[in-house]
């Protein structure tokens, strides 16, 4: 609700106005009474009063005074003045200095219904604007350091700004960067610890690392940071220059401390490793892309340390010796390993890989491409051979998990991923052989008097030995024993159900010689077939 403060020298004039007039209608819920300008002053001093109605010929302190008192220490009050005819010039007057309204004494209800509505309304329009506002300024903060992280992302990778355009953008952004300016640039890759975990987990490993390097290099030098397309930290910094008189050297040797004092503080409290490399020193903006650049090279050289590197300014990484990966090509292949089921025979070759990196001096990403290349295709082939997708199978994250700080790491996810596929397939393998034993059973049931190793072979298009090794695996007896069991069940039902002599059961089990099938009958029961039927009564 609001409020508002009525002033006028005849009191009679601001009683009867608070009592008779309906201002809640207009959302006013408070009206303060003034009869004189410096009585106003103190309530408007002690209440926030949103519309001032003022009487301008006032002893002391008159209506105009009190208006220009208002606008300097309340302006956004609104000040709506009362005049007689005689004083119509001086409220032409306020008008031009501020006054939103004036109404003429003797006061009509109508007309100061209409005043007060278009100033409550010009009241509402003005919070409205001002919430969105702040609503518009707090949204920019929370996103500020998304716009700072976008727009140093876009510099390192070559984007072109007009020069106003980019001074707007830092000055908004509350960078204090300009251009032309002596800048420096730091490429921080984590390694491999703090790349174990999820996503979630490295952001945050990121931001204590960002803190860190906060503390450490924010006494000397303004940082702005990123994270570039290859997630790694990008630092740009400008030394805070504030009146001390050191040398480029002396900057860059300061740099190097600090540089590893965070190499230091991040192995330390984070228990993690991290390659830091700095760049040589060069100007905003025109050399920014180039000294990512050379940074980024440098790091690609070095990988596979667990505890990362430390490259000090303008300094080159050793010269990796380039040579194939023989190892990766040798007879029997990786996909030949894994096509034929030789899923030791694979870990073997991968640990074998990582013995002979553990021999190099250093590894460059490229052959970190290579291993991982090669061994998704295998994995590709292994599982469309076997009609199935290898997302199906392991996953689409972990399929196209590209992001390796080491050869153990890498060489884990290799086996990680085998293991996934093996464990799938022999599970479709056992569902598939299972579905053979049924048929195969299925088969011997129905056709059990002429049923063979052989005709159960055929009938499911494999090999007899085959079909003899699985049937036995899978069911604990042989094809024979249980074509033996299925005709020892039927011919009990044949001559418990039916009157067919025995040498015709014989024959529709299949026994070609009926002393034999009585044979066979009284080792299975311990009783002829006739004995059986006369121990049954039939």
């Amino acid at each position: 609700m609001l409020q508002i403060l009525l002033v006028d020298d005849e009191q009679y004039v601001v009683d009867d106005l608070k009592v008779a007039f309906p201002w809640t209608e207009f959302g006013i819920g408070k009206v303060h009474k003034a009869y004189s300008g410096l009585q106003a002053t103190k309530i408007l001093q002690e209440q926030p009063v949103d519309i001032l109605i003022t009487d301008i010929a006032m002893p002391g302190m008159n209506g105009l005074e009190l208006v220009g008192f208002v606008k300097e220490n309340h302006p956004q009050t609104k000040c709506i003045l009362l005049t007689g005819f005689s004083d119509f010039e001086y409220a032409v007057e306020a008008l031009k200095n501020g006054v939103l309204e004036y109404l003429v004494k003797p006061l009509d209800q109508t007309q100061l219904r209409m005043t007060l509505d278009s100033t409550v309304r010009k009241i509402h329009e003005e919070l409205t604007m001002v919430a969105s506002l702040e609503r518009a300024k707090l949204a920019f903060k929370e996103h500020l350091p998304m716009l700072k992280d976008k727009l140093l992302s876009e510099l390192v990778q070559g984007k072109k700004f007009q020069v106003d355009e980019l001074a707007k953008k830092m000055i908004n952004y509350n960078i204090s960067i300009q251009e032309r300016d002596s800048v420096y640039l730091i490429l921080i890759r984590l390694e491999e610890r703090f790349t174990n975990y999820g996503t979630d987990s490295q952001m945050l490993f990121e931001y204590a690392i960002i803190n860190i390097a906060e503390e450490i290099f924010g006494d000397s030098f303004v940082l702005w940071q990123c994270r570039d397309p290859y997630e790694y930290l990008v630092f740009l910094l400008k030394y805070k220059e504030e009146g001390r008189d050191l040398s480029k050297e002396q900057v860059l040797k300061q740099l190097n401390n600090k540089a590893d004092q965070l190499y230091f503080n991040v192995n330390e409290y984070l228990k993690g490793g991290i390659s830091v490399v700095i760049s040589f020193p060069g100007l905003f903006t025109q050399d920014v892309r180039k000294m990512y650049e050379d940074a980024v090279y440098a790091l690609k050289q070095q990988v596979g340390n667990r505890q990362g590197y430390l490259l000090s300014v303008g300094g080159s990484p050793k010269q990796t010796i380039v040579q194939p990966l023989r190892i990766l090509y040798e007879p029997p292949t990786l996909t030949h390993l894994l096509e034929t089921g030789q899923w030791d025979g694979f870990k073997e070759r991968l640990e074998r890989i990582r013995q002979e990196y553990d021999s190099w001096n250093g590894c460059s990403e490229e052959y970190f491409e290579e291993i991982r290349s090669l061994l998704l295709s295998s994995f590709h082939y292994i599982a469309h051979k076997n009609q199935m997708l290898l997302s199906d199978l392991v996953g689409y994250d972990r399929m196209h998990k590209s992001s390796f700080r080491s050869m153990e790491q890498l060489i884990r996810w290799g086996e990680e991923v085998a293991d996934l596929i093996k464990d799938q397939l022999e599970i479709d393998t056992q569902t598939n052989q299972q579905k053979v034993i049924q048929e195969i059973r299925s088969f011997l049931d129905r056709s059990y008097a002429d049923a063979s190793l052989q005709t159960a072979a055929d009938h499911v298009s494999l090999h007899p030995s085959y079909v003899s090794r699985l049937f036995k695996q899978l069911t604990g007896s042989s094809i024979s024993d249980y074509i033996h069991k299925v005709k020892m069940e039927r011919a009990l039902a044949k001559l418990k159900d039916s009157e067919a002599k025995v040498y015709e059961i014989s024959e529709q089990l299949g026994y070609s010689n009926s002393q034999y099938f009585i044979k066979v009958f009284k080792d299975e029961f311990g009783m002829t077939p006739q004995d059986y039927r006369a121990k049954i009564g039939f």
